[in-house]
């Protein structure tokens, strides 16, 4: 993890940048991610944060993207503008990401907008959901594109694990486990104890660019049948959660 005194100089950094654009447009600023929860690594982690704002800026967005662009780039800052009351009413379509945001965030300007968040099981499990179907359509799409050329399933297969951490994470909390493991392959298991699925495919993926000797062709076949039998696990909690 980076010094303390390195965060501190971006926090500033960041910050200054942007109360000298938005001035009192600005309602917060939010960082949340590795960067906060400790994982984070200089240069190859993004630096995620939320900025709230009291009003739609456009041109004040613009100006700040125009400016700010060699320091968002140098330091990997990926910036996620809201209003404050679109963030607060959003929580029903995003509440994946807004449980991470909870569980890892600092707020270095404003006040902390989370605690107005009201995050309901019953969103996460349809959004949950929704992803799952989304990623095993992606899978097909890219066994489709690779035409059984296993190289080129094999590039494609390592760009296209990381959104599958979130998901993983927002199942862990469908559970109802409040811990969420701090090392990804301890979360894959923790995701196979509690919903009952052999996970072994994950893991394979997990260490895949590590692995040259690695059947892709083999690997995706499996991660197809256990990513659509995790999707209908999670539907089947639709008739537990009286939806």
């Amino acid at each position: 993890m980076a010094m303390a005194t390195e965060d501190t100089s971006i926090d500033q950094a960041l910050r200054e940048r942007l109360e000298s654009i938005f001035t009192t447009t600005l309602d917060s600023i939010t960082l949340y991610g590795s960067y906060v929860r400790g994982t984070w690594r200089r240069g190859s982690s993004d630096i995620n944060v939320l900025i709230l704002l009291t009003e739609p800026a456009p041109e004040l967005i613009r100006q700040f993207g125009t400016s700010a662009r060699g320091f968002l780039t140098r330091e990997r800052i990926t910036p996620l503008i809201l209003t404050r009351r679109e963030f607060i009413t959003s929580a029903d379509v995003f509440p994946m990401e807004y449980a991470d945001i909870v569980d890892a965030h600092r707020t270095i300007a404003g006040t902390d907008p989370t605690g107005e968040l009201d995050l309901q099981n019953h969103n996460l499990r349809h959004q949950l959901e929704h992803q799952l179907r989304g990623t095993l359509v992606a899978l097909r799409q890219m066994n489709l594109a690779s035409r059984g050329r296993r190289r080129a399933l094999r590039r494609e297969l390592l760009e296209w694990f990381g959104p599958l951490a979130a998901v993983f994470r927002g199942l862990i909390r469908l559970a109802g486990e409040s811990k969420i493991p701090g090392e990804t392959e301890e979360m894959i298991r923790t995701v196979g104890r509690l919903y009952d699925l052999d996970t072994t495919p994950f893991i394979t993926l997990l260490k895949l660019r590590d692995d040259r000797g690695a059947d892709t062709l083999e690997l995706s076949d499996h991660l197809d049948r256990r990513l659509s039998e995790l999707a209908q696990k999670v539907d089947f909690l639709r008739g537990d959660r009286g939806e």
